[in-house]
């Protein structure tokens, strides 16, 4: 039987590091530290890796992730650096805590992403403040906004896209109006992503905070983005819009939502297609195609092992085409973008060139090959 080789990966997620300055009630990476990092990646490695991956697609990109990031100024800017030598895109979701000054933003605008987008849970600075866990973090965020876009006025050549990363819960849900608001009149930002609730990243044991305020009306939400796209013109997805609305129609049916990522209940529809497009690497180099563990990763060791993973991991695929969790809603995982035409968070898909050396079905047989030896259930 001829194995069909997969077109290749679109994005690319690579981990700078696991603690954070906030204290999210969604988040646990605030409790984690980084004391092993001797462990982690050395940059050579990663350096090449993310040549590797240029090399299985010249247009793709590189998503940042954290902790918050831009806690490791050095390695944040690396990386960034490294995809503008490599011709590839870059992508980061920061806090905001880090950039305080003129200078910071016209550096993020001129060496960093070519997409930045700072996380906001609310226009309304107390209830930011109350999720994120620190007073003042709204004041930070919103002011992490505005710079950047001033910066990017003083260097318009660069056409940096500059978003907030909305998390929508029960206490904002209704608040869509005001929320586009403050980013797209007020401060100027070129879009606002809706991040819906889902179980609290790293989370173990009882998920209050998923528990508690995941109760959305899946009608009143539907009608809240109809209003919004309309006053707005946002030219929003249909489908992603009725997806939302099955979200929180399958989040309704579950008696079990204080089990965070234990609720087996999931999504009543498959709406992820993560291991179509994305390959995430941790700070060890255990590459994956979800950030989920339930699903088998293998260690990149040596030159080509990214490419043997992603061309030899079709049965990966076929166990994640059968998962319904409630990661499937999230902005990185997601099949339907919330656009009908994508904007600059999407990068455009490439023709398949089956005669590219990274390609061949010689490449995908030594793939399925190394597969067998190298991934197991981690």
């Amino acid at each position: 039987m001829t194995q069909t080789l997969p077109p290749p990966p679109r994005f690319m997620f690579v981990h700078v590091n696991k603690r954070c300055n906030l204290r999210c009630q969604h988040c646990d990476f605030w409790m984690l530290d980084d004391k092993d990092k001797p462990n982690y990646l050395t940059w050579e490695h990663k350096r090449a890796i993310l040549a590797e991956f240029a090399a299985l697609n010249p247009a793709g990109a590189i998503v940042i992730c954290g902790g918050e990031s831009m806690l490791d100024l050095e390695d944040y800017f690396a990386i960034t650096t490294a995809c503008k030598e490599l011709g590839l895109k870059s992508l980061s979701v920061v806090n905001g805590t880090r950039i305080r000054t003129a200078q910071m933003a016209d550096r993020m605008i001129l060496e960093g992403p070519d997409e930045v987008s700072v996380s906001l849970n609310s226009h309304r600075a107390e209830l930011h403040d109350e999720t994120r866990g620190v007073k003042g973090s709204f004041k930070k965020a919103t002011g992490a906004l505005r710079l950047l876009v001033e910066a990017r006025k003083r260097h318009p050549e660069r056409g940096n896209r500059i978003y907030a990363m909305g998390l929508i819960f029960d206490r904002n849900y209704r608040e869509l109006d005001g929320f586009y608001d403050l980013v797209l009149n007020d401060i100027g930002a070129d879009k606002l992503k809706l991040n819906f609730i889902q179980p609290s990243f790293g989370h173990g044991g009882v998920d209050r905070f998923f528990a508690d305020n995941h109760d959305i009306d899946p009608d009143e939400i539907g009608r809240q983005i109809a209003a919004c796209n309309a006053k707005y013109k946002l030219n929003l997805s249909p489908v992603w819009a009725r997806q939302v609305q099955m979200y929180f129609r399958s989040l309704q049916a579950s008696t079990k939502t204080e089990k965070g990522w234990g609720d087996d209940t999931g999504t009543k529809e498959h709406i992820c297609n993560s291991y179509e497009r994305n390959i995430m690497v941790d700070h060890y180099g255990m590459a994956r195609l979800c950030f989920s563990p339930r699903f088998p990763g293998a260690q990149l060791r040596s030159p080509g092992d990214l490419t043997r993973f992603w061309n030899g991991a079709e049965f990966i695929r076929a166990q994640m085409r059968t998962c319904n969790a409630y990661c499937g809603i999230s902005h990185s995982v997601r099949r339907q973008t919330s656009t009908v035409q994508p904007g600059g968070e999407t990068m455009p898909d490439i023709g398949f060139a089956s005669a590219h050396p990274m390609f061949s079905q010689a490449a995908m047989r030594d793939g399925w090959q190394w597969m067998k030896r190298a991934v197991g259930v981690r």
